[in-house]
């Protein structure tokens, strides 16, 4: 029975939809922890942006960044989030309750089977915007959390992955919606249509880029895509360019290379490295 409770406790805080027994009245309530996109979440709602005070940066790198979370005894925190999975090890806690952006409960220690044991070390994913409140008016809150950016470089390689499939298909306005509306665009030196360089903002990718490769080309196909993850929110992808240019009915296999750099799930950059000449002496009459 014992491992049955840990394992309600265990779903309550991983934040999903979990069954909570009252031991009152016996009853199952259910409460909906409200999740999302963490790509779509306002940057400025970033724990240590708009909860400062209780959230210090122990380390950070590409990899991780390592917080000291505390509240005061009653303290109530600003509306914040985490955008990546973390590893909490919480060392010490009375009863709090956790409200979403809405203002709903999302979690409430006092509604728990058991107090949770002290230390305690739980993993949770990407957590959006919420606000604790510690009700106890004696104990502070304090824990340490590792959030781990490894999996928010994965979510970066997946958005390149599905922009390159939007691509491959025709469809041109996903490729376009996953611009930022300043997006500066840089085609490789030596290429024909690095003449518009940078191009900025996504009507400019395609009336500039997009519009001509179409109207240059029989076929223009992307072979070969392999993607790397990068720091600062960078993909690298390497593949090749199989042509064939209409005006001359030439055809190429290229090697190119795409730099893209992401903020908050949107392209915000994107660098062309290709092989100009094989391009060219295709282009040529």
């Amino acid at each position: 029975m014992k491992t049955f409770k840990k394992h309600l406790l265990l779903l309550a805080l991983l934040a999903i939809t979990v069954s909570v027994f009252s031991q009152e009245n016996k009853t199952n309530q259910n409460l909906l922890y409200k999740t999302g996109n963490p790509t779509e979440w306002p940057l400025e709602l970033d724990a240590v942006i708009a909860a400062p005070k209780n959230h210090k940066i122990l380390l950070e790198n590409d990899k991780v960044r390592v917080l000291e979370v505390t509240m005061a005894p009653g303290e109530k925190e600003a509306l914040h989030h985490h955008r990546w999975p973390s590893v909490l090890y919480i060392q010490e806690a009375d009863d709090f309750v956790d409200y979403d952006d809405d203002g709903n409960v999302i979690f409430d220690s006092r509604q728990i089977p058991e107090p949770l044991p002290m230390p305690y070390t739980m993993y949770k994913d990407p957590e959006a915007p919420h606000s604790v409140v510690n009700l106890s008016e004696t104990k502070p809150i304090r824990l340490i959390r590792v959030e781990m950016k490894e999996a928010h470089a994965n979510q970066n390689i997946a958005i390149i992955d599905g922009l390159y499939k939007a691509f491959a298909v025709g469809d041109i306005p996903t490729v376009l919606g996953a611009m930022e509306a300043n997006i500066v665009w840089n085609e490789a030196e030596s290429n024909s249509l690095a003449d518009g360089n940078p191009y900025v903002g996504p009507d400019a990718v395609l009336n500039g880029v997009f519009a001509r490769l179409g109207a240059e080309h029989e076929y223009f196909k992307l072979e070969d895509i392999k993607l790397h993850g990068m720091d600062n929110n960078r993909v690298l992808a390497t593949l090749r360019y199989n042509a064939k240019v209409k005006e001359t009915g030439k055809t190429y296999n290229a090697q190119v290379a795409h730099l893209w750099t992401l903020k908050e799930g949107k392209v915000s950059a994107f660098q062309q490295f290709l092989d100009t000449k094989k391009v060219a002496e295709a282009m040529e009459k």
